[in-house]
This record gives structure tokens, sequence and C-alpha cells, in this order.
């Protein structure tokens, strides 16, 4: 069997029971100086993932991370998954000059076709605090 198969189907739902609700986060990741995109589906599967950012955002290349297919097009987001993306490391995007205060708009579609949304406020000015402190 594929790995994740056993997973998939202990997760399947029983007959007459509602799937488990989809629940998508972007979290912020700072691990070793290096300031990372967490997306990640908690439970449930999410459809038709999009993730708009309240301001513009530049990778270490200079590109607009807000223009990235992951979080324009991605159809499909499994229970349990993390992707991970890297920005750059935290005090050269400070040195750029990238907003430190950002939300992240999402969306997505349930298993049984309801759309979802969440928004999550990002301040990395914390994260940069700590690094003060350490």
């Amino acid at each position: 069997m594929p790995t994740g198969t056993k997973r998939s189907q202990a997760m399947a739902t029983l007959p007459g029971t509602a799937p488990p609700e989809a629940d998508v986060i972007l979290d912020v990741l700072v691990e070793r100086g290096a300031l990372q995109f967490v997306l990640a589906c908690e439970a449930g599967h999410a459809h038709a993932v999009r993730v708009r950012f309240s301001r513009v955002i530049r990778d270490l290349a200079g590109q607009k991370v807000n223009d990235q297919p992951l979080f324009t097009q991605l159809e499909f987001l499994a229970t349990g998954r993390r992707i991970v993306l890297l920005i750059d490391t935290l005090a050269g995007y400070q040195q750029r000059r990238q907003p430190m205060q950002f939300q992240a708009k999402l969306e997505w579609r349930s298993e049984d076709g309801r759309i979802l949304r969440r928004v999550i406020t990002h301040d990395l000015r914390a994260w940069t605090r700590l690094r003060e402190i350490l």
C-alpha cells in the first residue's frame, strides 16, 4: 500500500456521518534564523485553497509571495499536510523593509462543498524581539 493510504482510509467517514471539518491555517515559523510560511490543513481535506495577503510580501529573490501558485492555485490540501515555504532570513526580510505586520486571508472548500474562511494576523516583530533577547 502507498504511504498515507492507511491514514486516508482511517480518516474516511462512516456512512451517515459528516466528514471532518476542514481547518486550514497559515503559520509563521522562524527556525535557525530562517523565516518560513507554513500552510497546513489541521483537519479534514480542503479544496480550492486560496491565501490572500493584506500587504505585498517579497521573498529573498524579490519574487512576490502573494503570486505563488501555492497561495493562488492549490486545489487540494490533505489532512495533516504541512507545506513549508522559505521566505528569507528574518534579518534579511527586516533589512529589506518587508511588512512586519500583515493578515493572511484564507478561503477553502470543505468536503461537503461549503466555503470556509479565516483571517490570521501575523506580527513578525515578536520574532525579532525574541532574537534580540537571545
